[in-house]
């Protein structure tokens, strides 16, 4: 074998060798990723469910406040009914020295 084959193969071994050790870096660090994706993909999750959660809560927040107006709309009819019946609606009320005037003009 002369020297030159010599020194190629032992350049390309040093080559081969520093590719298996740059492989085998790689291959820590994909693995590194690969379980901090793990850790990603449960953040999702429990993002998704929080989000979930939330949207319920939004539903039911929403259901109590229609429940609340319809309740407030009853009490300000049942209000007005009550104030019609006792005539104190806009104007209707007059006190006694209105009515003792109006009939004084008479």
């Amino acid at each position: 074998m002369s020297p030159v084959t010599l020194a190629i193969e032992i350049v390309l071994a040093l080559m081969l060798g520093a590719c298996l050790y740059y492989f085998w870096r790689l291959d820590k660090k994909l693995a590194a990723l690969r379980s901090g994706q793990d850790g990603a993909l449960r953040a999702a999750a429990e993002l998704a469910q929080a989000t979930a959660q939330a949207e319920a809560a939004v539903r039911a927040l929403r259901s109590t406040a229609q429940d609340a107006g319809r309740d407030l709309q009853a009490r300000i009819n049942d209000a007005r009914s009550t104030a019609d019946r006792l005539g104190l609606g806009a104007g209707r009320l007059r006190s006694s020295a209105d009515v003792g005037a109006a009939r004084g003009r008479m």
